[in-house]
């Protein structure tokens, strides 16, 4: 009889447990499903844009040759501009020389001078007739570039004809609008939307952190994640 009052103790307490050894599973379940809804919410959300002057007249490149002008602007550290500079990389071999071709690596004040020496800089030099550039914030400014992966097409007179992104999300591959927009205009298409701007999806340009915070940093060997 002595042993009872243990053993009731005992089952009351397996008893207690009981509940938990099911809530635990729901509770992990709710914490995964709470994260991919906010990695996909970090991913759908547009990084900024400033205001892009609609007629840019001192526009003429070294490489011009009268052709329309298309740049775009990159956070050499960003992992997002990736698929971005992916799908540069295809508008310029899809359009052949009908533009000359720049990619513009922002360099924000307070940098070392390897900032810009990644694997997004090798990537960016292996496409055909891009011309890079290193820029400390001056052009980007002017011509309202915020985020990584911003994209300008300009005409031969300097005429804007697009800006934004040329993603579907942040760090996405695949057919886009802003694909889709640069090509039409490129090929002189008759419906070609000209002036349009799509969202872009990248770190912000003149925030040297803010890769690093994402975890996202570059090592010093040109290595992205």
């Amino acid at each position: 009889m002595l042993d009872c009052p243990a053993s009731t103790a005992h089952l009351g307490s397996r008893t207690s447990l009981r509940p938990l050894r099911y809530w635990i599973p729901l509770f992990w379940l709710a914490a995964i499903v709470a994260g991919l809804g906010a990695l996909e919410a970090y991913n759908a959300r547009p990084g900024g844009v400033g205001q892009t002057p609609a007629v840019f007249a001192d526009w003429a490149g070294p490489d011009s040759q009268g052709r329309p002008r298309l740049v775009m602007f990159l956070h050499p550290r960003c992992p997002c501009s990736r698929a971005s500079l992916s799908e540069f990389a295809e508008i310029v071999a899809r359009a052949g020389a009908t533009a000359s071709v720049e990619v513009v690596f922002v360099k924000p004040e307070g940098t070392g001078p390897d900032w810009s020496n990644t694997a997004l800089r090798k990537q960016a030099a292996a496409i055909a007739g891009a011309r890079l550039i290193d820029d400390d914030g001056t052009l980007a400014e002017r011509l309202g570039a915020e985020t990584s992966g911003y994209v300008v097409l300009y005409d031969a007179r300097g005429k804007l004809l697009f800006s934004g992104g040329i993603t579907r999300s942040r760090g996405h591959e695949g057919e886009s609008a802003g694909r889709q927009m640069i090509l039409a205009l490129l090929k002189g298409e008759a419906d070609a939307p000209v002036g349009a701007r799509t969202p872009v999806y990248g770190c912000a340009l003149f925030a040297p952190d803010d890769c690093r915070k994402a975890n996202f940093a570059a090592t010093p060997t040109g290595k992205l994640p």
